[in-house]
């Protein structure tokens, strides 16, 4: 389950840059530095769930 909340963690962060973004609230440096960190974040995802072992489990 660490694995799960490590990729939950992650993915709320980039929906909050993605907000953020949208928003038009920073200015060129700072969207540019949010959108590397969004990178960096779903590449870390992507690690995760290669990780896997090929199993996709629904949780209620």
């Amino acid at each position: 389950m660490a694995k799960d909340s490590e990729i939950h963690d992650r993915v709320s962060r980039v929906e909050e840059i993605i907000e953020q973004l949208d928003a038009d609230e920073c200015d060129l440096n700072e969207g540019t530095a949010l959108h590397e960190e969004g990178e960096e974040l779903l590449a870390e995802v992507r690690e995760i769930l290669d990780e896997g072992n090929g199993e996709v489990v629904e949780l209620e």
